[in-house]
């Protein structure tokens, strides 16, 4: 079905009425008959005035929800980089035989992010349940492909990378998500996070299959602080 096409301006038409327009003003500011302000010129819209009805505000010191948006992005591409690195991982284990849980590994892991936040004077409850809720997403990532590999023999890797090539690439992530956490302590504490959360989640959860998507989940669980 053809869509009509709405009629082109006639620019002759435009050039008439302006002419006319501005003769009609000529006659009248002649015979000494002021004009209203209004109609002279329209007073320009506030720069600031946004659509009647919007609930958003959008602040210009850095704490209003694109600010917010932001700060959360950055979380959550980390998140990602970490999570994507649970599937070497869990492929390093298989073939060598190791549990997916290590608690000396993963206590040594928390107590060098709570060091590092306090230099960088980022709240160490915040980054302590953010990184153990990284390295919960992991093992669940870890276990769901060793459960599969499992009951699924002939999908398992038969080659892995070492342990000790892996490890400095979490290291580095967890160093970039203490600073990372430290731009975003308000958000944590703001009314809205449950809901910013969300939509960054459903962001991130493109894409990825429902194992991943789980890890995505339990990554976020505990970084607002209500």
């Amino acid at each position: 079905m053809n869509t009509p096409h709405p009629s082109t301006p006639n620019p002759a038409r435009h050039r008439t009425r302006r002419s006319a327009a501005t003769a009609l003003t000529l006659g009248l500011l002649a015979a000494g008959i002021a004009l209203p302000t209004s109609a002279a010129s329209a007073d320009p819209l506030p720069t600031s005035a946004e659509p009647t009805g919007s609930t958003m505000t959008i602040s210009h010191d850095g704490s209003g929800p694109t600010a917010s948006t932001a700060q959360l992005d950055m979380i959550g591409s980390l998140i990602i980089r970490r999570l994507e690195l649970a599937d070497p991982v869990a492929e390093s284990k298989w073939l060598s035989g190791k549990p997916v849980a290590d608690p000396v590994r993963e206590q040594a892991v928390v107590d060098e992010a709570v060091t590092l936040a306090e230099q960088q004077g980022v709240d160490p409850a915040l980054v302590t349940r953010v990184i153990r809720a990284q390295i919960a997403a992991s093992k669940v990532v870890q276990r769901g492909l060793i459960n599969h590999w499992t009951h699924n023999p002939w999908t398992a890797p038969t080659t892995a990378p070492d342990l000790t090539t892996i490890r400095p690439q979490l290291d580095a992530i967890d160093t970039d998500l203490v600073t990372a956490l430290g731009q975003a302590q308000t958000v944590a504490q703001d009314h809205r996070c449950t809901h910013l959360v969300d939509a960054e989640r459903k962001h991130l959860d493109v894409g990825l299959d429902s194992l991943h998507r789980k890890g995505i989940d339990v990554a976020w669980h505990t970084f607002c602080a209500a």
